[in-house]
């Protein structure tokens, strides 16, 4: 299956803030593919530890 997602504007120059900050904490360049795929597993391990309180992870 392939989703494709275009950002524009303030959201795309956010990605690259992302995708910066990342590369830097990771010490090497990464593909915008790992850096979803990064996020995504953040994602879900954050929805794991707030599991009793879900609502949390929408309010930020």
């Amino acid at each position: 299956m392939r989703t494709g997602v275009m950002l524009r504007g303030s959201k795309a120059d956010q990605f690259e803030r992302i995708q910066n900050h990342l590369e830097d904490r990771r010490g090497h360049d990464l593909s915008r593919t790992d850096v979803v795929g990064i996020l995504m597993a953040e994602f879900e391990q954050d929805l794991e530890a707030n599991r009793g309180n879900p609502a949390k992870l929408l309010r930020e």
